[in-house]
């Protein structure tokens, strides 16, 4: 179990990015009406810019 948690926890930026950034940036987005003009549902949009951000941040090892 020890193993486990230590090879998932560097990855928590990136679990950070797609399964609580994407689902707000998704709402917030659905808020503005963006997707809606665009013709495609929000989350298609929120869910790279959340795993990039993720990968970002575990390249960079911060989120600024």
């Amino acid at each position: 179990m020890a193993k486990l948690l230590a090879a998932l926890l560097p990855w928590g930026p990136v679990v950070f990015g797609v399964v609580l950034f994407a689902p707000m940036a998704a709402a917030v987005l659905d808020e503005l009406e963006f997707p809606a003009a665009a013709g495609f549902p929000s989350l298609y949009l929120a869910l790279p810019v959340g795993l990039i951000w993720g990968l970002v941040a575990k390249t960079r090892g911060r989120w600024l």
